[in-house]
């Protein structure tokens, strides 16, 4: 049972509308059509009383300051510290999800006020929030009031998300989102619809949105056993970010039995010919989920000077000049000044 409290505000959903004697939710590709008391697929939307309410609005299940390398983000402010705060709920369901305790199930939140989050916030040592853990785009209502108040406080917004949302709102949300980390999960549209109730060309076009809007963006693919662990798909992942920019940081993250997915953890020596397959077609490509020395550093790829030195998350900035490498001065896509 969520823990709610009296000060939980009655938030509609931003984009809806009435389809008959149905209420319609335009968040997400979803587009749920909820009777009176139905409950969106995101379990984050419910009609009460003949409207349709956020109910997930200001209800935080997470909560946590982390190194931003954690989210995964390299290239934004390395070596930063950030809140990370998470809903409750997702709109997919990934068979082999590792975050299922919260985004799949009904895991205890508390209120916490969009103003009351941007306090906290403030009073930390940190660059912004990542909203996190769970699937923050359901919680866009209260994604927009928090980051508002952030950006009027010269604080950053980052998104750490599956992708799945519409357009509209999405360009809403790049009004006031500073950086993402979009999970890909496969080119195969099969596979997203089987394995995680989804659809592959709704991520595609957040993708390319987020790009297309100059926001700092980072790929992470998880590479699940008997799923991706094949090097031709690896290679389609890897071309298909390159077709967009090589220089899109591409994280590699090994998978581990979790959820209603039970085959074993990725194979170690596959995870790194496959980071060494997707260096051929992208600047920079790093290694998750594993304890190795291979592909945590970040390397200039004009000269092969070291920028970037990370041992888990302890990070040494060694070679930047604001974005630039400090050996040869290649402009690089980093973010690492506060501007």
């Amino acid at each position: 049972m969520k823990f709610k409290t009296s000060r939980q505000p009655l938030v509609e959903v931003a984009y809806q509308q009435r389809e008959g004697n149905r209420l319609q939710c335009g968040i997400c590709p979803h587009q749920c059509k909820l009777d009176e008391g139905g409950i969106g697929v995101c379990t984050g939307r419910q009609v009460i009383n003949g409207r349709l309410i956020a109910v997930n609005y200001a209800q935080v299940s997470s909560l946590h300051l982390d190194p931003i390398e954690k989210k995964p983000l390299y290239h934004y402010f390395p070596g930063s510290d950030i809140l990370s705060v998470g809903p409750n709920g997702c709109n997919l369901s990934c068979a082999w999800c590792q975050n299922w305790q919260i985004s799949q199930s009904d895991s205890p939140t508390r209120t916490i006020l969009p103003e009351e989050l941007a306090d906290m916030v403030d009073a930390l040592d940190g660059i912004g929030a990542a909203y996190t853990y769970a699937e923050p785009l359901i919680w866009f209502e209260y994604l927009r009031d928090v980051g508002r108040i952030l950006h009027d406080k010269g604080l950053v917004n980052v998104l750490v998300t599956n992708g799945y949302i519409n357009a509209e709102p999405l360009r809403e949300l790049l009004d006031i989102a500073d950086a993402f980390n979009v999970d890909l999960k496969s080119l195969d549209d099969l596979c997203y619809r089987k394995f995680c109730g989804g659809s592959l060309e709704d991520v595609q076009r957040t993708i390319r949105m987020i790009y297309d809007a100059g926001k700092h963006l980072e790929i992470t693919h998880l590479v699940v056993t008997g799923i991706g662990d094949d090097l031709k798909k690896v290679e389609q992942v890897a071309d298909w970010i390159a077709s967009i920019d090589r220089t899109i940081p591409m994280h590699l993250s090994r998978y581990f039995p979790n959820n209603r997915y039970d085959e074993p953890p990725t194979d170690v020596g596959f995870m790194i010919e496959a980071y060494e397959l997707a260096r051929t077609k992208l600047d920079w490509v790093y290694l998750g989920n594993l304890w190795s020395d291979v592909g945590q550093d970040s390397v200039c790829p004009e000269c092969g000077a070291s920028l970037v030195k990370r041992a888990g998350f302890s990070v040494d900035v060694v070679g930047l000049e604001s974005s630039r490498c400090r050996a040869c001065g290649a402009a690089l896509n980093f973010r690492v000044d506060v501007t």
